[in-house]
């Protein structure tokens, strides 16, 4: 319905045609590592997924999969902070759970760093 008054005021914008273009190419792979990197608030791209040319199932499909390392992460430092606060015969110390943060927290940073260096990269290639 507003999609083409969107369209209209996005043509001025030649970054947006490149990732417009990158999307409608590479979908599934790009909104992945879209999800999966922090470069775009995520409310704010939901709106501009809505006037790329990506189909409905990668957009689906990249979406679940790039959102599931960060839900990991919030649902793993949920149980330890109900593990370090509650009594529990099964708690574990609590290095074991701040080494297990640390790498998690590590281990996200890299997915982040390499998504963002891989949409940069495609980005430069569009050139």
């Amino acid at each position: 319905f507003l999609r083409s008054y969107v369209e209209k005021l996005l043509e001025g914008y030649p970054e947006f045609k490149k990732i417009d273009r990158a999307i409608g190419e590479e979908g599934f792979k790009i909104m992945l590592l879209l999800r999966l990197s922090p470069i775009f608030p995520f409310a704010l791209s939901n709106y501009l997924y809505g006037v790329t040319s990506i189909e409905f199932w990668p957009f689906f499909w990249g979406t679940m999969l790039g959102f599931t390392p960060g839900t990991i992460a919030y649902v793993f430092t949920g149980e330890i902070g109900k593990s370090l606060t509650l009594e529990s015969s099964t708690a574990q110390p609590w290095y074991i759970y701040a080494g297990a943060l640390a790498l998690l927290s590590g281990f996200l940073k890299i997915v982040a760093d390499v998504a963002t260096g891989i949409i940069e990269s495609v980005q430069d290639e569009d050139e």
